[in-house]
């Protein structure tokens, strides 16, 4: 049996979209996505940790990117491979 590699990832965006039009017509989207984990401490202190995620988007996803999210849109990006 083959493995499953899923990612799910529910988040802000850090900044605008980077939109960008290659050779051929092909739309490419570049943007940082904010995800947070919170978990209580020692002290029984919430504490919150943010990872940044770097998320490349081609084609007809990439121009819906450039048309309907900028910074501090929220998120869910579901990928199995």
């Amino acid at each position: 049996m083959k493995g499953l590699n899923k990612v799910t990832l529910i988040g802000n965006l850090g900044k605008d979209p980077e939109i960008s039009i290659l050779e051929g017509e092909i739309a490419l989207a570049k943007f940082t996505l904010a995800t947070n984990e919170s978990y209580i401490d020692q002290n029984g202190n919430m504490q919150t940790i943010t990872d940044w995620h770097s998320i490349v988007a081609w084609r007809n996803l990439a121009e819906k990117v450039g048309k309907y999210l900028h910074k501090g849109s929220h998120i869910y990006i579901w990928k199995v491979k």
